[in-house]
């Protein structure tokens, strides 16, 4: 399979206005950080394509409205992603924690295809000078300290590559990929990290 920049223009539209998920990173006080936002190449033809609009313009609607917190869990969905979101959701988040909680990638744009095995395209899109000012914005976050950021471990490499921030800071965590074979006691840490920070 190849890999590049989605080629849908309502999804690209959709990032451009948001490039995160749920809620806005500013205003969240947990980031999920991961590489890209990586979408089916036939996503518009999926009979859920209208409730993957509905997720990106309002996350947080979204997630209050229908139960959970993106259309991959949706019983009706078939495509790739459900492992990492059916993973992320034993965490325990409720719609109510919805406002505190933000998916974010270092690229701000969709793609498709896996970028893991597209190391050089991936790199040159990270670095290109549209997404510069989104490095700067994950950069500025991580500085201000307000919110914390749980990274997978492959993730790390990327971040000291690119000197986005020191990799050991404080408010910095590291995990197994949702995707993985991430055990029931790390997301149990995960759960615990959470609980702390939530209550603050």
């Amino acid at each position: 399979m190849d890999f590049g920049l989605h080629p849908s223009k309502k999804l690209q539209k959709l990032f451009t206005e948001k490039p995160y998920q749920i809620q806005e990173p500013e205003k969240s006080k947990i980031i999920f950080l991961g590489r890209d936002a990586n979408w089916d190449i036939n996503i518009e033809k999926d009979p859920l394509f209208p409730e993957f609009e509905e997720y990106l313009k309002n996350g947080i609607s979204y997630w209050q409205t229908h139960g959970y917190h993106t259309p991959m869990l949706s019983p009706y969905y078939k495509g790739d992603g459900k492992t990492y979101h059916r993973n992320f959701k034993k965490i325990g988040f409720t719609s109510d924690n919805a406002e505190a909680i933000c998916f974010l990638e270092l690229l701000k744009f969709p793609t498709y295809g896996m970028s893991s095995k597209f190391h050089k395209e991936y790199i040159k899109m990270i670095l290109d000078e549209n997404n510069k000012d989104h490095l700067n914005r994950i950069k500025k976050l991580q500085q201000n300290g307000k919110v914390t950021f749980f990274i997978p471990d492959g993730l790390r490499k990327y971040i000291d590559e690119l000197q986005l921030f020191p990799s050991n800071a404080n408010n910095v965590i590291y995990h197994t990929h949702f995707s993985n074979a991430i055990s029931n006691e790390e997301i149990t840490r995960i759960r615990l990290y959470c609980i702390s920070i939530l209550k603050n």
